[in-house]
């Protein structure tokens, strides 16, 4: 983890975090970004990852701090200045003894973390001029973005929000929210995987988006986590990996799609669809 420190020409180029007056030390800015989208395997990598000896996570796993720099209303919001953003990837002192006694417990290994990361998913669907805005405080930025199947991820995350979290049962909840939800602007925007993938892929270094699959998360669990690992640059060996390498993370009830909603998704994504199927293979 090099210093790095923001040149005036860098400075010049921000134009929604806020800066501190005098030198900005970005030596704790993240070297890398999981970034989504939601329901398509984020939480998994990170509690995968979250004990690994290499890496220093903060301690909330979505900070939501680049996706709602536009959006200072919304109640994620807590801030766009950029010393509350690095003050999230600095372990405290009894936050580093607790990582150290995890790491030895886990791996048999000294936590030193070499790299820092943060995993919010809804950065994957992010404008590009927010993307600019990372890019411009770290060049070299990592960033692992998932693909699923739009049909499936749309259906996962309205299972998600609309009935576990609300702690309803499925036929409680009306036609009219599934559909309302299937149709949010953000929602949509999910599932355009070629345009969020064209969007980090024109921005970040050559060979620093790494574009996974959720199919592989209960295919090949163990190697995708490698794959990351190796593209992270951090060590792969299977120690490493948490404890939820062939664990659902996160799950929502296992209701299969209805006709009339797989029908309506469908429609409303075919052409994100055949997009994923032709450039990534997913289906």
């Amino acid at each position: 983890m090099s210093e790095r420190t923001l040149s005036d020409a860098a400075r010049g180029r921000l134009r929604y975090v806020r800066l501190p007056p005098g030198r900005v030390t970005l030596v704790d800015f993240p070297d890398f970004l999981i970034v989504g989208p939601q329901r398509t395997g984020t939480t998994w990598i990170h509690e995968s990852l979250r004990d690994h000896p290499d890496i220093l996570w903060p301690r909330l796993k979505e900070i939501f701090f680049f996706s709602r720099l536009k959006e200072p209303n919304d109640p994620k919001f807590q801030s766009a200045d950029l010393t509350w953003y690095l003050a999230q990837f600095r372990d405290p002192p009894w936050v580093f003894a607790a990582k150290m006694l995890l790491s030895l417990r886990a791996s048999g290994r000294l936590y030193r973390p070499r790299i820092r990361g943060e995993a919010t998913a809804s950065y994957a669907a992010m404008d590009g001029d927010l993307i600019d805005e990372v890019v411009t405080l770290n060049p070299e930025i990592r960033v692992v973005l998932m693909i699923r199947d739009p049909v499936e991820r749309a259906w996962s995350h309205a299972k998600k929000d609309l009935v576990r979290n609300r702690g309803k049962r499925f036929e409680d909840v009306p036609e009219r929210e599934f559909e309302e939800f299937f149709r949010d602007p953000y929602q949509l925007r999910c599932a355009r995987y070629a345009e969020n993938v064209d969007n980090w892929a024109a921005r970040v270094g050559e060979g620093h988006l790494f574009i996974g699959k959720f199919a592989d998360v209960s295919a090949r669990p163990a190697a995708l986590l490698a794959d990351i690992c190796r593209f992270l640059g951090v060590r792969s060996d299977p120690r490493f990996l948490g404890r939820t390498v062939h664990t659902p993370v996160n799950p929502t009830p296992p209701e299969p799609i209805p006709a009339r909603y797989h029908a309506m998704l469908t429609d409303l994504l075919q052409k994100d669809i055949v997009k994923v199927r032709e450039r990534f293979g997913v289906s």
